[in-house]
């Protein structure tokens, strides 16, 4: 947790103080227009537009993750030993798991997004809680089969309380167990600054994004207009950027670590000091980097016997691309290919840049892991 080091503390305590800065002065002068105080949350509440929706599909996609997954490896682990036919029994059960994922994982939350007229936030709970259940589904299966299907004794599928406890804890690599350690004190502090941070995004998109851009087709499109529109949202773009991060990354997933003692705090690493594309995407967040390596990057270059790791990295890039661009595309409405464009610019690097990258990444993550237990 970044808090613990001593110098970025301090960093942080002046990026709040500069913001509480902001939201006061204008505070005060809309309170002054008003002659009342205001606390506008119009936008706050525009961006949750059906959020009890949104509660619903998650709740409906939490159940069938909950039970499906978890029944089907029952079932085919009790059934494994006394059929016939192995491999049909697992051909069946993995093609009749795909339509129920297709099912509850795929069309029914996008059903939801498009149909019920979500408001932004809320479009962006059911996808990013489609994506998570999605990969925690497949991390679990993943990790659970091969050993019952290696095993010469009959050896039991997990219990149902550790699949349960993975399915909230904040990592996306399923194990058996999980180092833990004691709730501490800042648990109590977590809630507020995530709230905090949500009233930061509303008041940032407020008074210094929705104003540049609002006006922007009414005027004269010059390269001066142009310039100016760029260099006044850099700013605010980047406030929200590090808000985004902070109460993402840091506060949210701290939350779930204090309340489930979970003691892997490794959740991002410094990005703030990249260099390069690469390193950048291997350290903003360590929690999908982990599941990509694992279970993208490794087993392409298993089924392909070791060789193009160039190749392999290309396929992480781009399989977090799409998903990305498709969480932007449901989210806002429109499709605008960033991180697609940016894979052009990444190919460009990606051969000089297979040297060990994520094996080195991955080594330091299980070192660290093992220091824990």
């Amino acid at each position: 947790m970044l808090l613990e080091v001593e110098h970025f503390c301090t960093i942080h305590h002046i990026f709040v103080a500069i913001l509480c800065i902001f939201v006061l002065k204008q505070i005060i002068v809309d309170s002054i227009d008003e002659g009342r105080l205001v606390l506008d949350f119009k936008l706050f509440i525009i961006g949750f537009r059906q959020l009890p929706t949104a509660l619903f599909a998650w709740l409906c996609m939490f159940l069938y993750t909950s039970f499906v997954p978890y029944q089907a490896l029952q079932i085919w682990s009790g059934c494994l030993k006394m059929t016939r036919f192995p491999n049909l029994l697992t051909v069946t059960l993995v093609v009749v798991l795909l339509l129920c994922h297709a099912a509850m994982l795929g069309f029914f939350p996008i059903y939801i997004v498009v149909y019920c007229n979500l408001g932004i936030a809320s479009r962006k709970i059911v996808l990013y809680e489609q994506i998570r259940f999605l990969m925690k589904s497949y991390s679990f299966l993943r990790e659970s089969m091969p050993p019952l299907l290696h095993a010469r004794d009959e050896i039991s599928p997990p219990e149902f309380s550790t699949y349960l406890y993975f399915l909230f804890c904040p990592t996306l690599i399923y194990r058996k167990s999980y180092p833990s350690r004691l709730l501490r004190q800042s648990f109590f502090l977590l809630v507020p600054q995530f709230l905090a941070c949500i009233y930061f995004v509303n008041f940032l998109m407020k008074y210094y994004f929705i104003p540049n851009v609002s006006n922007m087709h009414k005027q004269p499109f010059t390269i001066k207009i142009l310039l100016l529109s760029i260099f006044d949202l850099i700013m605010p773009v980047i406030s929200i950027l590090f808000v985004v991060f902070y109460f993402f990354l840091d506060c949210w997933q701290n939350i779930f670590a204090e309340i489930l003692r979970f003691a892997d705090r490794s959740f991002y690493k410094d990005w703030w000091n990249s260099t390069a594309f690469s390193t950048f995407f291997r350290s903003w967040n360590v929690i999908v980097h982990d599941w990509l390596y694992c279970y993208i990057y490794q087993d392409f270059l298993w089924l392909i016997g070791g060789r193009a790791r160039a190749g392999a990295m290309l396929i992480v890039f781009l399989l977090s691309a799409v998903f990305h661009e498709y969480i932007f595309t449901m989210s806002f409405g429109f499709f605008y290919p960033v991180l697609l464009d940016l894979l052009q610019l990444y190919s460009q690097y990606i051969k000089p840049l297979t040297t060990n990258l994520f094996d080195s990444h991955l080594t330091h993550h299980r070192t660290h892991h093992k220091n824990l237990t």
